[in-house]
């Protein structure tokens, strides 16, 4: 593997803040393939494992180590579960995988809860503001799943990655896996669980960057 290689940049700073290499990015993800060994001996000696999910992405799972690890917001974790199932629709299929950002919050809004919506996105939101911060929520949270490659945001418009399929092991668990199914998630997808506290939900990540914040 060599160092100086433009695709070793790219793909390090990439996994490093917790992000995705999917087959959509063809060159990088083609470099890691050719180069995963030496990658792969790299990151353990960060106390790191470079981890390939069963539906080909790369990413970065901690088991301890002087790499620090990334708690997904909740607002994302919900919104990446949504998404997830909304990209089995067969219209999005016939779009190539284009959704817009409006549609999406329609579509969210009429699907989900207002009571759901506002806790997930809005707590403590006086009731004549709730449906703005609702919406600046979700536009934020699609720019941090943009950024982990979760998904592809241009302007008005986004797709989802492979990746994304990561959140739809919560999804079809309704974000509460048994014992059993999370360890076979732990094991066969990467997926670490944080304990809930305080009434917070269960948030996916097993990421390598800096904390995000609500």
């Amino acid at each position: 593997m060599n160092y100086l290689d433009r695709e070793y940049a790219d793909v390090d700073l990439i996994l490093r803040r917790g992000g995705h290499i999917n087959r959509s990015e063809l060159a990088l993800y083609d470099w890691v393939c050719r180069n995963h060994d030496d990658l792969k001996a790299l990151y353990t000696n960060y106390g790191s494992t470079l981890t390939q999910h069963p539906d080909g992405f790369f990413f970065l799972t901690l088991s301890g180590g002087k790499l620090r690890s990334r708690l997904l917001p909740r607002t994302c974790v919900h919104l990446g579960m949504f998404i997830a199932l909304k990209a089995r629709d067969p219209e999005i299929t016939r779009s190539s995988g284009w959704m817009g950002t409006t549609q999406l919050l329609h579509d969210i809004e009429t699907s989900v809860p207002k009571g759901t919506l506002q806790e997930v996105y809005a707590p403590g939101a006086k009731e004549n503001v709730v449906d703005d911060r609702i919406s600046l929520a979700i536009t934020n949270a699609l720019k941090v799943l943009d950024e982990l490659c979760f998904i592809e945001l241009r302007g008005d418009r986004f797709r989802p990655l492979e990746a994304i399929g990561r959140f739809a092991e919560f999804a079809r668990h309704d974000n509460a896996p048994d014992d059993d199914a999370r360890i076979q998630m732990s094991i066969e997808r990467g997926v670490v669980f944080h304990d809930a506290t305080d009434g917070e939900e269960i948030e996916d990540t097993n990421n390598d960057s800096d904390e995000t914040e609500n």
